[in-house]
């Protein structure tokens, strides 16, 4: 049975890649822009998204409002993909579903710098707009480019003589252009570009504005953060960067499985791939069972496998004969020559760097508790010999896979060996038809 409608907020990226899977879904975003990037989404289409059809809403909603909605338009879920630091809309959304009782789910980009990572030469990290105005304030002579969006924009003006030397970096609109004018930007100083920027162009703001420092927030690999810290070293320019809210979300991909399993939607069958392991190195982080039982799976495929944890079951040294063991915490070299990962600890942090680690280099990870998160799903193997097969529910279903594949072990030897019989008699010279 499918049914039920997904609320979703955000004009971001993340909002627009759950749109592309055709998830039927009332789109809420802040902007007219945002909106016109929501409908033009592709794959939207398949999820109803358009301003026509009214499901692509623009505007913002306080709690009263956003619960109004919720029951008005029957929706069954929501999903908060709004940007990282938009702290109050996260709120309001939060209570409206407080209130409601309408399930909940928090998606969350990959900050391009971890906390701690603030003390990394030329990063100076401040808690607030405010703190980084009061931080300017004090550099008295010095220019700064702000690349904070224009509602934080106010904060700014109460640096001394702000208008001679701050520069605002924001999105080509007539609502923000008269938001800069407002508040005394002189229109010499307001860069009014739509984004990406490369890491030449910041520089390029950088020197054409003799700005000595670049004010930004960590908006991840989607807001441009790398591009924006390659052109300020470029530049020889300092970066005063705005900390993240405390928030904790999900991937993109877990937010669609989330979103299906609600909705009652199907997903396309995965595509079983078998890939030749044989002597080749694969990297398990884990000591637990999951861990060890994937372990297994790997090596009874003739895989060479490396499994690094702190700590291991006392059978590991059972079902993981030749295997390298390292009794430790997981470091980014361990994926060195590795052609396949697996991240099955008890802990989300370490899973989730695993991931990243993995597909950053381009191995493929299975991420144990986050399916979304992988890039490819860990199947349960049914093998007699080199013949196998696997089953998998794409990670929508754990149970399912388990009795599948208890049920086809339960015949899958007696089947080989009917089939290999049937073969050998119609061979040439056998006792079948094909002998004859």
């Amino acid at each position: 049975m499918t049914g039920g409608r997904l609320l979703l907020f955000g004009g971001t990226t993340e909002a627009r890649e759950i749109l592309a899977h055709g998830i039927p879904a009332l789109c809420c975003v802040a902007t007219d822009y945002g909106g016109k990037l929501a409908a033009e989404t592709p794959g939207a289409a398949a999820s109803g998204a358009s301003p026509e059809e009214g499901t692509v809403r623009v505007g913002r909603l306080d709690a009263d409002g956003i619960a109004d909605l919720i029951a008005a338009e029957g929706v069954t879920c929501v999903i908060d993909a709004t940007h990282p630091y938009a702290v109050e809309v996260t709120r309001n959304i939060r209570s409206a579903c407080d209130r409601t009782g309408t399930p909940l789910l928090r998606v969350l980009r990959d900050a391009a710098l971890a906390e701690g990572a603030g003390s990394e030469e030329g990063v100076t990290r401040v808690g607030s707009c405010r703190e980084a105005a009061e931080l300017l304030d004090g550099r008295e002579g010095e220019r700064a480019l702000l690349t904070v969006g224009s509602k934080e924009l106010r904060a700014f003006t109460a640096v001394r003589d702000y208008r001679r030397r701050l520069f605002a970096r924001v999105l080509p609109t007539s609502e923000v252009l008269r938001s800069c004018e407002e508040l005394g930007f002189d229109p010499a100083h307001v860069i009014a570009m739509q984004g990406p920027f490369s890491a030449e162009m910041n520089g390029a703001m950088l020197r054409m504005t003799g700005a000595s420092l670049l004010v930004t927030k960590d908006g991840g690999g989607p807001g441009g953060m790398e591009a924006k810290l390659a052109g300020a070293r470029a530049a020889g320019a300092e970066v005063v960067l705005v900390s993240r809210p405390d928030d904790t979300g999900c991937s993109v991909g877990e937010a669609v499985l989330w979103a299906r399993r609600m909705l009652g939607l199907r997903r396309p069958p995965l595509f079983p791939l078998l890939r030749d392991l044989e002597g080749r190195t694969v990297l398990v982080v884990g000591g637990g069972t999951v861990a060890l039982r994937r372990a297994a799976t790997l090596a009874r495929c003739g895989a060479r496998v490396r499994a690094v944890s702190p700590e291991f079951l006392e059978a590991s040294s059972g079902p993981l004969p030749g295997a390298e063991l390292l009794r430790r915490p997981f470091l980014p070299e361990d994926l060195e020559g590795a052609v396949l990962a697996v991240a099955a600890t008890d802990d989300r942090e370490v899973n989730r760097r695993v991931g990243l680690e993995a597909r950053g280099r381009g191995i493929p990870v299975s991420v144990a508790d986050a399916p979304g998160e992988s890039t490819f799903f860990f199947p349960s193997l049914v093998a007699e010999g080199p013949v196998a097969a696997s089953v998998s529910s794409a990670g929508l279903s754990c149970a399912l896979t388990r009795r599948l594949s208890d049920r086809l072990r339960s015949v899958w030897g007696a089947w080989v060996a009917e089939e290999k019989a049937a073969l050998e008699r119609m061979a040439p010279g056998g006792t079948g038809e094909g002998g004859r």
